[in-house]
């Protein structure tokens, strides 16, 4: 049974000129706010965002930066963050990627999208607005989703690997 899509939100968009067009055309139900530095994007994170999206090669590569001051800041900690790797340069190679991948998720991210693996096209664009979904849905705890559908469930209790 498909589920139904999470409600419109405010998408902070941190992205490269190159990803911000395909995310405009994907994510149109949403609302869309674009920044252009590190320091733009954590004033406009004082409202509220419902997620943030940044890009690899924003702000001059500050993707980093930026995902690490959101997660250090307490009242940011749960908003879900998508990182996403545009135009691939010469220079990147798959085990690179990779890095990155397991780099982003190291540092709290959501998710990793490397675009290269999605078509711009109806179905590739899709399967990357179900991703987003299902990130808002989630929204770094599963409690919402049992309470949107009226079930009562008892506290889940987060455990970590160290």
């Amino acid at each position: 049974m498909p589920y139904p899509p999470p409600p419109a939100t405010t998408i902070l968009l941190a992205v490269s000129d190159d990803v911000e067009a395909r995310f405009r055309r994907i994510l149109r139900r949403h609302r869309l706010r674009s920044v252009a530095s590190t320091a733009e994007a954590l004033r406009e994170l004082e409202g509220h965002c419902g997620m943030v999206i940044i890009s690899v090669h924003f702000d001059e590569s500050q993707m980093f930066s930026l995902l690490g001051d959101i997660r250090a800041h307490s009242a940011y900690r749960k908003i879900p963050v998508l990182c996403v790797l545009g135009s691939r340069g010469w220079a990147l190679s798959d085990v690179a990627v990779e890095g990155l991948d397991h780099a982003v998720k190291a540092m709290r991210a959501n998710g990793f999208l490397d675009l290269q693996h999605f078509d711009d096209d109806e179905a590739g664009n899709a399967r990357i607005a179900r991703i987003v979904d299902y990130l808002l849905l989630i929204d770094g705890d599963l409690q919402h989703i049992a309470r949107a559908t009226g079930e009562v469930v008892g506290p889940i209790e987060r455990r970590r690997v160290r």
